[in-house]
C-alpha cells in the first residue's frame, strides 16, 4: 500500500486521526499545555490621584476604561550585557547588567477621547509649556523676544519646570488571562519615553491609535485564579461593560462517573486550576519566605554560607546595620537536603526542625563547641528562636535550590 494510499485507507471505523503526542501534550488535562490565546489581555493603569487635578476624569470616571482600551501591547523584554573573559584559557561569559527595554503600548482613539486626555494629561503633568502655549505674553514675537523685557513678560515656566515630584503613573500592570488564571507583568516606576497621535487621512479606511512607548525600572510577576469585582484580580478586572452571565462551559467533574467521556481528562485539579508559581502580590519592602515561590524568595533572616564573619547585606534590606548578615562558617550546601522540597519541608515541621538541628551543629562544632550530644542539645535550646528561624530559612532555601541544580 502506497503512503497516500494509507492516509486516506479507513481503518477502525476511524478515517482521520490526529497524532498521539501532539493530542495528548495540548488536549490533555484541560488544555493545560497548549498555547495561550494573544486576544486573552487586560490592562491597567495605575495613574497618581494628583493627576485629577489636571483632567479630573481620568481617574474619577474612566480610570479603569484607559486599560480596557488598550488595542495592543508588548510584554517586558529584557537583555543582559555579557562579557567573555578568558578564564586560564576558558572562556567565560559573565552577567555585568540587565537592560530593561522599552515596550510600545497602542490605545484606540477612541470617540470620546479617553486615551487622547491621558495623553494630553501626561504632557501637563511633566511640561509647562502646555499651560500656556496658546498664551500671547508667552510665546508672541510681536514686540520681539521678551526674554530681558522685565518680570511680567516673562513670568512663564517651559518646560519640566512644572512642580512636579511625583511620578504621573504608580504602575502598569498588563495581565495575559487563561483557563480562568491570570498571570500578570506589573512594570515598575513607568515613564513613557515617547508618545504620539496617530495621522489623518482623506482616504483612510483604518481606525485612529495613539501610541506610546514604557520605559521601566523593574518588573514584578504575580499570578492567580481571576476574580471579578472591585477587590478582584487582576486590578479592575470585571467592573464594567462586562458580560456577567454565567458561561455554559465548565470542566467535566471527576466525581459523575455516569458520563461516557474519556476519564483521563477528568482530572480534580483541574476543576480549580492551582497557582504552582506565585510569587505572592506585589510590595516595596521586606517580605517573608513566601512557600509558593521555588527559588529564592528574599528571606529577611537570610543565613549566609562562606567564610566567618564576612558581612553582607540582607535580601531586600532598607539600608543601616540591621540589614546585614555575618557569613557563618557552614555552607548551606553541606546540609543534604536533596530528596526534600521546600514544600514538603514546610508541611512537615518536625522534619524542619531536625535538619535545622544538623545545620546548627556545624555551626556549634566549627565554633568550637564539644561533641558530645548533651551540649549541643542544651545550645540549641538555648538559641533564641530568631536563630533557629535562621537555620530553618537555611534549610528551606537549600531545599529549593536542589532541585535546580
Amino acid at each position: 500500500m502506497s503512503y497516500s494510499d494509507n492516509l486516506s485507507s479507513k481503518q477502525d471505523g476511524v478515517t482521520l486521526r490526529d497524532y498521539n503526542h501532539a493530542s495528548k501534550l495540548y488536549t490533555d488535562n484541560n488544555l493545560k499545555f497548549a498555547p495561550k490565546q494573544k486576544f486573552l489581555y487586560h490592562c491597567f493603569f495605575a495613574v497618581d490621584p494628583s493627576v485629577g487635578d489636571i483632567v479630573n476624569a481620568l481617574t474619577e470616571k474612566y480610570g479603569t476604561e484607559i486599560g480596557m482600551l488598550v488595542k495592543s501591547s508588548e510584554l517586558p523584554r529584557y537583555t543582559a550585557q555579557v562579557e567573555t573573559k578568558n578564564k586560564y584559557n576558558r572562556k567565560k561569559n559573565i552577567q555585568t547588567s540587565i537592560q530593561y527595554e522599552p515596550i510600545t503600548i497602542t490605545f484606540h482613539d477612541d470617540n470620546h477621547g479617553v486615551t487622547t486626555a491621558l495623553l494630553e494629561a501626561y504632557y501637563r503633568f511633566y511640561y509647562a509649556d502646555a499651560w500656556h502655549g496658546d498664551n500671547p505674553g508667552a510665546y508672541s514675537k510681536l514686540d520681539g523676544d521678551t526674554t530681558y523685557k522685565g518680570s511680567a513678560r516673562h513670568q512663564y515656566r517651559y518646560g519640566l519646570d512644572n512642580n512636579i515630584s511625583v511620578p504621573f503613573f504608580r504602575n502598569i500592570q498588563l495581565s495575559q488571562l487563561s483557563r480562568s488564571q491570570y498571570t500578570t507583568y506589573t512594570l515598575v516606576n513607568p515613564i513613557i519615553t515617547n508618545w504620539q497621535h496617530d495621522s489623518v487621512e482623506s482616504e483612510g479606511n483604518s481606525f485612529m491609535q495613539n501610541t506610546i512607548t514604557v520605559a521601566y525600572e523593574a518588573v514584578h510577576y504575580t499570578r492567580g485564579t481571576v476574580e471579578a469585582g472591585t477587590d478582584g484580580n487582576p486590578t479592575g478586572y470585571g467592573l464594567v461593560f462586562y458580560d456577567t452571565r454565567p458561561s455554559p462551559l465548565s470542566v467535566v467533574d471527576p466525581s459523575n462517573t455516569s458520563s461516557t467521556e474519556d476519564l483521563a481528562v477528568k482530572d480534580t485539579r483541574f476543576i480549580t486550576v492551582p497557582t504552582e508559581f506565585d510569587n505572592g502580590t506585589i510590595a516595596y519592602q521586606s517580605a517573608a519566605v513566601n512557600p509558593n515561590y521555588s527559588l529564592r524568595s528574599g528571606s529577611i533572616n537570610e543565613n549566609i554560607g562562606g567564610l566567618s564573619n564576612i558581612q553582607f547585606p540582607k535580601a531586600r534590606g532598607t539600608g543601616g546595620v540591621n540589614d546585614i548578615t555575618s557569613a557563618s562558617s557552614v555552607s548551606i550546601s553541606s546540609v543534604n537536603t536533596t530528596i526534600e522540597t521546600s514544600s514538603s519541608l514546610l508541611q512537615n515541621p518536625e522534619k524542619l526542625n531536625d535538619l535545622a538541628k544538623q545545620a546548627f551543629k556545624e555551626s556549634y562544632l566549627a565554633s568550637g563547641g564539644g561533641a558530645n550530644t548533651s551540649g549541643l542539645l542544651d545550645a540549641w535550646n538555648n538559641l533564641p528562636e530568631g536563630e533557629k528561624e535562621v537555620y530553618r530559612q537555611q534549610i528551606l532555601e537549600s531545599a529549593a535550590w536542589a532541585v535546580y541544580r
